[in-house]
């Protein structure tokens, strides 16, 4: 396991996802498809950048959670906060 929190660069990240967001180049819908690589390039840096504080916060935590004492509703509360980025 490592010892350091992972992190991921948002906007080296967001910029690897457009070079493989394929957008066929029109001049008639140049706006419309700016707009969608826009949303694209933001859509992954936010969900980078949201990654990364989940990570800090529960890299950080002083005790782990012993989850094995946990039941079922509690434990779908804990994997669902987990996954909320």
């Amino acid at each position: 396991m490592n010892d350091q929190p992972m992190h991921i660069d948002p906007e080296k990240f967001a910029f690897k996802f457009l070079e493989a967001y394929h957008c066929d180049f029109n001049t008639q819908h140049l706006e419309q498809q700016a707009k969608q690589e826009l949303a694209a390039y933001l859509s992954a840096y936010y969900l980078a950048d949201r990654f990364n504080q989940i990570e800090h916060q529960n890299f950080n935590r002083p005790a782990k959670t012993d989850l094995s004492h946990l039941g079922f509703d509690e434990l779908l509360k804990h994997v669902t906060n987990l996954n909320n980025y």
